[in-house]
C-alpha cells in the first residue's frame, strides 16, 4: 500500500520542504544560478510537481507549469519512491540507473545541485512530524541501530 493515497499531501510537504530550505540565502543563489527547470511526473498517486530556478525566486509547486515552458529535465517516478528520496533514504543515482526513476533532459545538470539539497532531508522529515504525519518516515533498520549507540 502506498505512504500516500492523496497526491496533494505529499506535494503540500515538498512545496512547504522548498519554501524552508530557500530560507537558506547559499542554497537559494546556488538553486537560482542552476537557471533549472525540472519537472516531475508521479505515479500511484498521480501528480507533477515543477521547481523553477528560471526567475528572480525558486518556484516549488505542484501541476502545470505557470508559463510555458519546456523542463530542462523531466524525472518520472512511484510516488512512494519520492517520498523515499526525500526522507533522505534513496540513493538517486542508484535509482536512476535501476530504471526505479526514468529521466528525460539534463540530468547531469540536476545531479550537481544534490549536495545542495541534502538540508532538505531533515526538513522533509521535521514537516512529517509537525503534521502529525511521523509513522509515515522510512526507517531503515541500520538507521536504528546507529540511535543505539
Amino acid at each position: 500500500m502506498p505512504y500516500f493515497t492523496d497526491f496533494n499531501v505529499i506535494a503540500g510537504l515538498i512545496q512547504e520542504t522548498f519554501v524552508e530550505l530557500m530560507k537558506d540565502p547559499a542554497i537559494r543563489a546556488k538553486a537560482l544560478e542552476s537557471k533549472l527547470l525540472v519537472k516531475f511526473e508521479y505515479r500511484d498517486p498521480e501528480g507533477e510537481f515543477w521547481v523553477d530556478c528560471t526567475g528572480e525566486e525558486v518556484e516549488a509547486y505542484p501541476g502545470k507549469p505557470k508559463k510555458e515552458a519546456t523542463p530542462d529535465a523531466t524525472l518520472s517516478m512511484e510516488t512512494d519512491t519520492a517520498h523515499a528520496f526525500w526522507c533522505g533514504k534513496l540513493n538517486l543515482l542508484g535509482a536512476l540507473s535501476s530504471g526505479e526513476i526514468q529521466s528525460e533532459g539534463s540530468v547531469p545538470r540536476l545531479l550537481k545541485m544534490l549536495p545542495v539539497i541534502k538540508p532538505a532531508y531533515a526538513i522533509y522529515n521535521g514537516l512529517l512530524d509537525k503534521k502529525g504525519l511521523g509513522d509515515l518516515k522510512i526507517v531503515i533498520e541500520d538507521d536504528e541501530d546507529d540511535e543505539d549507540e
